[in-house]
């Protein structure tokens, strides 16, 4: 069943993920700055074990796995609003 409740509570939703996704992707190229990288060659350098502990404590993993997450909500409550809106 379709209803403007729905819609209005997944647009919501489809917000809180656009916000926590820009914040992640700013924290991310904030530390690509900071550490003169991108998070990719960080990412290549920390599976070939080529990085201090330092930058295991910075959290910079943890932050791409969280975007990772938040894109793949978002982009779950983008279809669920799609499919709404064809029915």
């Amino acid at each position: 069943m379709h209803t403007d409740e729905y819609e209005i509570s997944i647009g919501r939703e489809i917000a809180f993920c656009q916000r926590m996704v820009r914040r992640l992707q700013d924290a991310l190229a904030r530390r690509e700055r900071q550490c003169g990288m991108t998070t990719e060659a960080f990412l290549h350098a920390l599976e070939q074990g080529g990085l201090s502990e330092q930058h295991h404590s910075q959290g910079w993993k943890q932050e791409y796995q969280e975007l990772q997450h938040w894109q793949k909500v978002l982009t779950e409550y983008e279809e669920a609003l799609e499919s709404l809106k064809r029915h």
